[in-house]
């Protein structure tokens, strides 16, 4: 855990992924959460699969926008999708990212420094169907499916770079007045299995209605929320370019006065078989993973609805809202933990007292356990958390002959640290039934610089929103399935 919430500024799932030393602890956890891709970790639906008609991924999108035939998907492979997006960092940032994953002052660089904001924000998500199938029954449309989601999100500020940078000496500073405040820290993480059941039912030549009902089994959910990390010195006698994490008690030979740190965080943790594992002093440590207590950490459900009505044989409006719910975690599972720095301050007056702070100021992370000194309250109790759920609004033009389509959608994502509104244009040719592909445009969260494809070859499924073309994109997500037709085609191609 020494390095989780630092690296967590960066990216919620690579924190995990990448640090070797706390992977290992935790991995059987997050290996749901990380099913897709590494990289990446609920995932939004490829949205320029909603102009390719006929489509079995349209249902991701709405429940009442069915297939023309029946399917059956291959099993972990039939629909596995992950996206990501940043107000601030780029696909090219997080490339260095993952080459510098060890190096901890790659982040205090100032090209990283840089490109930073005052709020820095990161949202990210995957799934994975272990199984689906669908089916036509008369006008109606039956389908199955269940699958492992995960979302997550960072929003960190712009000083709590700033911090690591004084701590290295990279700045300049006074210490005789310094003070150093991290406002509204937060990192979640959120994965779950779910059991869902869908309906579209055609009710006449112009409108059909859909719906899917989802069991939820919560299997992990961490929050840590800092409302404010202060660090505050009225010491003389110290260098004001003091690199802390390299000092020695040499350094501090002739340091007068005081400091202290002030913390209100809260780190609320629902997994089953995760213990935080706390030191003589009371506070978080370290955790522990205890395989063979590992299971369903909480319950819930959620619902899918949409309608879709065709205003004559060529034009299609549809809407849709997805992912209503929530999930309830069991009371046995839960972890409550509060920020004690009470005792966490320099007076030189008591000279014991410089070792002591500066082994926590000098760490090598400047956001750490140890700085926030996390002690449980040693309650248990359930709690309710809530889905991230999408809205979506689309039109859509088919020519006569069903080769050649174009449409427009707008959807939105109440993702947990920001909504994430998207407009998207794009166009469809389906020249034979086992052949389409279709294009997209969307300006919205990539800055103008996203351009979607997605092409479905028999079997085969693969898309993505934002193709990549170059190290500049902030949005990154794609889908991969691969499904095989039951039963013929309700309309004939």
């Amino acid at each position: 855990m020494k390095k989780l919430l630092y690296i967590c500024a960066a990216n919620p799932i690579v924190c995990v992924m990448t640090n070797r030393q706390y992977f290992s602890r935790l991995k059987a956890i997050w290996t749901l959460a990380l099913i897709v891709t590494a990289a990446l970790a609920q995932g939004q639906p490829v949205r320029t699969s909603f102009f390719m008609e006929g489509s079995q991924y349209r249902l991701q999108l709405n429940p009442a926008l069915p297939p023309d035939a029946g399917f059956v998907s291959l099993p972990f492979v039939g629909n596995a999708g992950a996206w990501e997006n940043s107000d601030v960092l780029t696909a090219g940032d997080f490339f260095d990212m993952m080459q510098n994953v060890d190096d901890v002052d790659y982040y205090a660089t100032d090209k990283f420094y840089a490109k930073l904001k005052d709020r820095n924000r990161i949202t990210a998500g995957a799934n994975d169907d272990l199984m689906a199938a669908g089916w036509w029954h008369g006008d109606n449309f039956y389908s199955v499916s269940v699958g492992v989601k995960a979302d997550g999100h960072v929003n960190a500020p712009l000083e709590m770079f700033t911090f690591m940078r004084d701590m290295r000496g990279m700045n300049t500073n006074d210490y005789t007045d310094y003070e150093c405040a991290m406002r509204d820290i937060e990192v979640s993480v959120n994965t779950y299995a779910e059991i869902g059941v869908g309906y579209s039912r055609i009710i006449n030549d112009r409108l059909t209605i859909g719906g899917r009902l989802k069991g939820l089994l919560g299997l992990g959910n961490a929050d840590f929320k800092a409302r404010y990390l202060t660090v505050a010195t009225q010491l003389t006698g110290l260098d004001p370019n003091l690199n802390w994490s390299t000092a020695s008690l040499v350094d501090f030979t002739y340091a007068r006065g005081t400091a202290q740190v002030l913390a209100d965080a809260r780190l609320l943790s629902s997994f089953k078989g995760l213990e935080l594992v706390t030191n003589d002093e009371g506070y978080i440590e370290t955790v522990r993973l205890k395989r063979r207590n590992m299971g369903v950490s909480g319950w819930g459900a959620a619902l899918d609805a949409g309608m879709a009505y065709q205003v004559n044989n060529r034009v299609t409006l549809s809407a849709s809202v997805t992912d209503l719910g929530f999930i309830r975690w069991s009371q046995g599972c839960t972890e409550d933990a509060y920020a004690n720095t009470d005792d966490l301050a320099f007076d030189s007056n008591h000279p014991g007292n410089v070792m002591r702070f500066f082994s926590i100021i000098g760490r090598d992370e400047p956001i750490n356990l140890h700085l926030l000194r996390l002690t449980p309250t040693g309650e248990h109790f359930s709690h309710t958390t809530s889905l991230a759920a999408s809205f979506s609004l689309g039109g859509q033009y088919r020519s006569i002959d069903k080769r050649f389509g174009f449409g427009a959608l707008y959807s939105c994502h109440a993702a947990k640290s920001k909504t994430l509104s998207e407009f998207t244009i794009g166009a469809d040719f389906r020249p034979v039934a086992l052949f389409d592909v279709a294009v997209s445009y969307s300006p919205i969260l990539c800055g103008g610089q996203a351009f979607g494809v997605a092409m479905k070859l028999g079997p085969l499924f693969v898309g993505t929103d934002y193709l990549y073309l170059g190290s500049k994109a902030k949005s990154v997500n794609a889908l991969i399935g691969l499904s095989f037709p039951i039963g013929s085609p309700r309309d004939a191609f």
